[in-house]
Order: structure tokens, then sequence, then C-alpha cells
């Protein structure tokens, strides 16, 4: 029986045990993904980072054996963040990633740019569990729920993001929305992935979503033949009692005008870098 933790996290009555490869160093040779990579000067920063990885199971089965894969696609999305801040000439010196998994991003924060105090949280306790057993003491990782409520003070961080969260949020999204603009400082910008009705036209069978979506037992109620749907959002949800058993798509229209009560959207970025989009935030001065 699950206890009552798990109907708002994840694994809080399960013990983990742990199996961790070498760091992302000992797998570039092996990686059959490694030339997605080019654009990036990744060998400075393959020498700083020396922590492990999670092993496939630990990170979701995110790019499956392709490790090095898996580590450059956090220093990518670190990248992204640093350089759109620079673009709205803020100065980042904290940051919150919101649904860190088991550190794809912020480690990245933490060995490459150790001056940016870096915190990190996930609904899901084996993954915070492992980020503060294995990745630097330079971050605070902690354990949150699916209520929007985070123990950070108001108007402390410079930069906040959220991967991969708002595409399976069916509930309360727009005080999650709320919640992000309270901790963020004036000026302060928030990354935040999302699928849109454009992600459901561009879906082919090589993507992640395509088996989820195209087999689940809804579709024909939810999609018409061209997969557009006629409400703001669809939401496609799965057999179970807890949060977090979703997948959501929003229309970019109903983005703009509801998100923007909340913060100023400065942008909706098509396909960044891969699957979904990204919506930048910034919390009025």
């Amino acid at each position: 029986m699950d206890a009552w933790e798990d109907y708002i996290t994840i694994k809080t009555s399960s013990e983990p045990k742990f199996e961790n490869l070498g760091p992302a160093s000992e797998y570039l040779a092996s990686d059959q993904r490694k030339d997605l990579w080019n654009d990036l000067d990744y060998n400075s920063a393959l020498a700083r980072d020396i922590y492990p990885l999670p092993v496939t199971k630990d990170r979701e089965g995110y790019y499956g054996t392709d490790h090095f894969s898996y580590w450059a696609s956090g220093l990518k999305d670190t990248l992204l963040q640093l350089e759109m801040a620079r673009k709205y000439n803020q100065t980042i010196s904290s940051y919150l990633d919101l649904g860190c998994a088991s550190g794809r991003v912020i480690r990245h924060f933490a060995t490459q740019f150790p001056n940016i105090k870096t915190f990190g949280c996930d609904i899901n306790r084996h993954h915070t569990e492992w980020c503060n057993l294995f990745l630097p003491k330079n971050l605070t990782v902690f354990n949150n729920s699916s209520i929007p409520s985070l123990p950070i003070s108001s108007s402390s961080l410079c930069l906040i993001s959220a991967y991969s969260v708002f595409t399976h949020i069916e509930a309360m999204e727009t005080a999650w929305i709320m919640e992000i603009v309270r901790i963020l400082r004036p000026g302060g910008l928030a990354w935040i992935t999302v699928s849109t009705q454009e992600t459901l036209h561009d879906m082919n069978e090589h993507w992640p979503l395509w088996r989820p979506i195209m087999n689940h037992p809804d579709k024909d109620k939810i999609l018409d033949e061209k997969r557009s749907f006629s409400g703001n959002r669809a939401v496609f949800r799965y057999r179970g009692d807890r949060s977090y058993s979703s997948n959501t798509f929003y229309k970019a229209d109903y983005i703009r005008k509801v998100w923007s009560r909340f913060a100023d959207i400065l942008e909706i970025r098509r396909r960044c870098p891969q699957f979904q989009d990204v919506v930048i935030l910034q919390k009025p001065y």
C-alpha cells in the first residue's frame, strides 16, 4: 500500500539502491549520439565535472546507454539559459531547477559556474537523494510535492527553470506560475518548457511522446484527425490516484493570455532545443 505522501510525491516509502556510472568523460568515445553536441566546447567542462553519472533507470531513461549525451544535454540547457539571461541583461547569482530529477542541469551550474548559488527540487525523493549523495556540496537539493508551495523566500532568486514539469501538471498550473513568480526577484527570469498544440503536430514515431499519446484510450475524444484539440489545454490522464500522471498540452495563445497576468512573457521559443517549446517569463520590476 502506498504511503499518504505518495499521492503528492513519488517514492517516499521505498528506499533506493543506487548503482552509479563513472564521470561523463569515460563515455565520450563510445557514445552513439556524440555528434549532436559538436557545437559545444565540452572538453574543459568534462575536466571540471569529476562526479558520477546516474545509471539510466535513475535518470528516467533519458538517452539510454548514451551516457555522455545525457551529460551534454544538461550542459547545453545550462548554456542556453545563461545566454538567455545575457540577452535580457540579467546577472545570475542564484538559480533553482524546479523538477531537477537526478541533476542533469544543476550539476553543470555547480561544476562550471560555482559562484551561482544553485538549488534543485523534485517530486521524486529518489532523485533528490541521489543528488545529495553524489553531486557537489555547493548544491542545495530538496524534495517538494505537487502542492504549489516551495520553502524559499520571496523575491530571492535570479533564475528558475522547469524542464518537463508543466508538461505533466494537470491541476493548479496557474498557482505554480504564481509560486515561481513569488520567489523570483524583480527582473528575474523563468525558463519553462511546455508541450503545445504545435508539439502534437510535429510529433512522429521517433519522439518519446508518440507512443503514450497515440495509444492513449481517450486520444480520439481529445484530438481530431489533424491532432488538434478544441479547448485551451489537452490533458491525457493515466490510471492512478497520485498526481504527476498525465501529459498536458497548451495552446500558445492561452499561455500568452493567461500566464501574462502573472509575469511578462518575453518569448515562446519553438523546439528549444529538441522536443518541447520554452516560455521565457520575467517578473516585473
